[in-house]
């Protein structure tokens, strides 16, 4: 398996486009991480019981907003909940890759923007890095979310210790450069 991470801005989702346009299968685990959130008992459970009904009453739907006000703010809440989810997508991403190269698939791809942090590098052979200069990925994102260049700033730089331990673990990576400079195509071609 693939792994393809990027800080925010960088294009990681880009690449997962133009390579599911290929044929090419790929895991996009911020989407999937909410469909598992939604249909897991477990989690709507753990939800439920550790926040109660603002944030899950029982059987769900998750209030994501009230979710997000418990779980940004602090590292414990962040960290108690990665943890649960995790553990489910890694096991979602197995299982999806064996139905993969069962049905055929020549080689599998999963995107994260926490390869490493989730676990889910220790399960590929190679990690495609996207990257783009600091500008490009700012002016990218105060168009995509009308955020302001102190709080993208802030994103970025959380986000540099995911690089640094995904340069550490010894697993090859590739840089994909998608700065805007070339065509992006042809950087991802064999």
């Amino acid at each position: 398996m693939i792994g393809i991470c990027g800080g925010i801005g960088s294009g990681k989702s880009v690449v997962s486009r133009v390579l599911r346009l290929r044929g090419e299968a790929v895991y996009d685990c911020d989407l999937e991480a909410k469909r598992i959130m939604d249909g897991s008992r477990e989690v709507l459970d753990a939800l439920n019981g550790r926040y109660g009904e603002e944030v899950c009453p029982a059987g769900g739907p998750i209030c994501r907003p009230e979710l997000a006000k418990r779980v940004f703010g602090s590292d414990e809440e962040r960290l108690w909940l990665n943890s649960l989810v995790h553990r489910l997508v890694r096991e979602d991403v197995a299982r999806w890759h064996a139905y993969q190269m069962k049905m055929g698939a020549k080689r599998c791809f999963v995107e994260s923007a926490i390869l490493a942090t989730s676990g889910l590098a220790k399960m590929c052979e190679e990690i495609w890095m996207v990257t783009a200069s600091e500008d490009v990925r700012i002016a990218r994102v105060m168009e995509r979310d009308s955020l302001g260049e102190d709080a993208i700033r802030k994103r970025i730089q959380s986000q540099e210790e995911e690089e640094r331990i995904i340069a550490n673990l010894g697993i090859p990576v590739r840089i994909i450069d998608n700065s805007g400079d070339g065509s992006l195509i042809s950087t991802i071609n064999d």
